[in-house]
């Protein structure tokens, strides 16, 4: 009979995966997003309005939150990631990765629909 072996990983494997992987979606938002920031017009919409479209124009430096904010929730996150590693809770780091993966996900959209309405301006 062939003998199975049992691949033994650490418990820490995936949730560091994880998070890793949520730092590497927040990088590549980041660094696409500011690029492209810098290639767009001084004036860009920054409100919309699903009755009217864009209802509020304004300069471009307004927008720089959208990147900000995926930045500053990631850092936190992998700050808490880490202490939860620690203290072996795996079931809330994946639920505070998905919360931030949502968020980053949620300003790329976002940034996604300005971007797209200074083009068509």
């Amino acid at each position: 009979m062939l003998e199975r072996r049992r691949f033994n990983r650490s418990p820490y494997v995936m949730p560091v995966l994880c998070t890793a992987l949520n730092v590497a979606v927040m990088l590549l938002f980041c660094g696409i997003f500011f690029y492209t920031l810098q290639t767009l017009p001084d004036t860009v919409p920054l409100h919309y309005s699903t009755g009217v479209g864009f209802d509020r124009w304004g300069d471009k430096t307004e927008l720089y939150h959208l990147g900000i904010i995926p930045l500053v929730t990631t850092v936190v996150n992998t700050l808490l990631s880490i202490l939860l590693i620690r203290k072996d809770l795996n079931w809330v780091v994946y639920f505070t990765n998905g919360i931030t993966l949502f968020v980053t996900l949620t300003m790329a959209l976002v940034a996604a629909l300005m971007v797209s309405g200074a083009g068509n301006a």
